[in-house]
C-alpha cells in the first residue's frame, strides 16, 4: 500500500508541479505534452476542434428541443447535452462560427485570424490538449494520498492566513507551475468528495486558480513589456495574496456555508492525532487516501466521462463567448462606450492613454487574454503593465474558470461571480498602478 501511495503521488507531482525548462521557458510536463500533441497535429486540429463544437450544437439541438421520449431512450447523452436556452445558444452558435472560420466562408468579422481562428483554432487547440491530459491525469494529483500528505503538513499555515485547509496548497501550485484551469477542476474534485467546505470550495476556486508561470511569461510577451517579467510576476503573487486575505472577509464569499457537499460528506482528516508527529500523520493519511483509491482502468474510465463532458458541453460556450469578445472589441465600439466611466478613475490613478486603456480594465470577466492584446497595443510602459497586471489577477473570467465553476456543485452563481471579479479589481488597479508609478 505504501508503492500505492508513493508512486502514483510522485507521478502526479512530476506531471502538474515539477516546473522543468523546455525551449527556453518554464513549463510543466503536462504543458509540453499538451504542446507537443498540438504541434503535432498542426493544421488538423482546426478540424478536431470544429468537429467537436458542430457535434455539440447538433447534439444539443436534438436532446434540448427534440422530443422527450429521447431522454429515456439515449438517457446518458440526453444527460449531457440536453441544456437551458443560454447554454443552447453559445453551443449553437460555437458550432456555426467554429465551421463558418473553418471553411473561411462569412464575414470577416467572424473568419478573421484576431476573432474565429484565435477562438475556435489556437486557443480551443492547446486548452483541449491540456485539459484533455489533465482529465486522464488529474487522480494522480487528486486519489493517491498526495493531498492528504502535504495538507496535513502545511494544516496550521494556511489556517491561520487563508482559513483553509492544508491541501489547498496543492491547488495553488497546479495553477502556479501548471494552469488555473486544472487547479479549478482540482477544486471542483475535492469539494465533491468531501475535502471542501461550500466556503473553501469557493475562497480556492476564485483566489487560489491562479495563472501559471508560462502564462504570465506570454501575457508579458503579448503585452510588450517581456522585460519586466519579475515585476510582473511578483506582483500578480503580492496582489493574489492580499486578494485571498480580503475577499473572502466580504460578501458573497463570507456568505457562504461552511458546510460539506450532502452526497459526499466530511472526508477531510488533517488534524494531528495525539501521540503521533505531524510527518507521521502525514503519511498515514497518505496511504489511507491511497487505500480507497480506483485502479487504473476505473481512473481512465472517470477520466475520459470528464473529457468527455468538458469538451462537448464545458468548451463550446467558453470559446463562443471568447470569440464574441474578440469580435465586439475589434469590430465594435460598444467596449469602449461601456468602460468610459472608468476613464476618470484611470486619469486619478494617472494611468497614461486612460480612454484606449478602459476598455481592457473589465474585459477581463469575458476572457483573460484580451487585456494583454489591448495592452500590446498601447505604446505607455505603465499602462501596458496595469492592464498585463489584471489580468493575471482578476482570475475570474467566462471564456474558461467562470464557465468551469458554474458547470460544477460549487454554490456560486453568476451575480457572485462578477461581483468577486469587481472586488478583485478594486483592489488590483490601485496597487497595480501604484506599483507601476514607483517602478517604471
Amino acid at each position: 500500500m505504501l508503492a500505492k501511495f508513493i508512486i502514483p503521488s510522485l507521478v502526479g507531482a512530476a506531471l502538474f508541479l515539477t516546473p522543468i525548462e523546455y525551449q527556453g521557458k518554464y513549463t510543466v510536463v503536462l504543458g509540453i505534452w499538451a504542446e507537443t500533441i498540438r504541434a503535432s497535429l498542426g493544421s488538423t486540429m482546426a478540424y478536431v476542434t470544429t468537429a467537436i463544437f458542430a457535434t455539440s450544437a447538433i447534439l444539443s439541438l436534438v436532446f434540448s428541443v427534440g422530443p422527450t421520449h429521447w431522454a429515456k431512450t439515449f438517457p446518458k447523452l440526453y444527460s449531457l447535452f440536453n441544456t437551458g436556452s443560454v447554454w443552447l445558444a453559445l453551443r449553437v452558435l460555437g458550432g456555426i462560427f467554429s465551421v463558418m472560420t473553418l471553411l473561411q466562408f462569412g464575414p470577416d468579422w467572424v473568419t478573421s485570424k484576431e476573432t474565429g481562428v484565435t477562438a475556435f483554432v489556437d486557443v480551443a487547440g492547446i486548452i483541449f490538449c491540456l485539459i484533455g491530459i489533465g482529465c486522464l491525469c488529474l487522480p494522480l494529483l487528486t486519489d493517491y494520498g498526495i493531498l492528504e500528505f502535504v495538507g496535513t503538513l502545511l494544516r496550521r499555515v494556511f489556517q491561520r492566513i487563508f482559513g483553509l485547509p492544508g491541501r489547498a496548497t496543492i491547488d495553488a501550485l497546479a495553477s502556479w507551475v501548471g494552469s488555473s484551469s486544472i487547479a479549478v477542476l482540482v477544486t471542483i474534485r475535492q469539494y465533491e468528495t468531501g475535502y471542501y467546505t461550500m466556503r473553501e470550495a469557493s475562497v480556492i476556486a476564485t483566489n487560489f486558480s491562479v495563472v501559471s508561470v508560462p502564462f504570465v511569461v506570454l501575457i508579458a510577451q503579448v503585452a510588450g513589456i517581456a522585460q519586466h517579467f519579475f515585476l510582473l510576476y511578483g506582483a500578480m503573487v503580492f496582489i493574489g495574496v492580499l486578494c485571498a486575505i480580503i475577499t473572502p472577509r466580504l460578501p458573497p464569499l463570507s456568505s457562504v456555508l461552511d458546510e460539506f457537499y450532502e452526497p459526499a460528506g466530511k472526508q477531510i482528516k488533517e488534524e494531528v492525532e495525539h501521540g503521533h508527529t505531524a510527518l507521521r500523520w502525514a503519511f498515514d493519511r497518505g496511504i489511507e487516501r491511497a487505500a480507497q483509491a480506483p485502479g487504473l482502468l476505473e481512473m481512465l474510465r472517470r477520466g475520459v466521462s470528464s473529457l468527455i463532458d468538458l469538451f462537448f458541453t464545458m468548451m463550446p460556450a467558453a470559446m463562443t463567448i471568447e470569440f464574441l469578445t474578440l469580435a465586439v472589441y475589434y469590430h465594435t465600439e460598444i467596449l469602449q462606450v461601456l468602460t468610459a466611466p472608468l476613464v476618470p478613475i484611470l486619469n486619478l490613478l494617472q494611468i497614461p492613454e486612460s480612454a484606449a486603456a478602459a476598455p481592457g480594465v473589465m474585459v477581463g470577466l469575458l476572457d483573460q487574454f484580451v487585456p494583454a492584446i489591448i495592452a500590446g497595443g498601447i505604446d505607455n510602459p505603465k499602462t501596458s503593465f496595469v492592464l498585463a497586471g489584471l489580468s493575471v489577477t482578476q482570475l475570474i473570467f467566462f471564456a474558461e474558470s467562470a464557465i468551469l465553476i458554474l458547470r460544477s456543485n460549487i454554490p456560486l452563481g453568476l451575480f457572485q461571480l462578477v461581483t468577486i471579479f469587481c472586488l478583485r479589481t478594486v483592489i488590483a488597479l490601485p496597487l497595480l498602478a501604484l506599483i507601476a508609478h514607483a517602478f517604471l
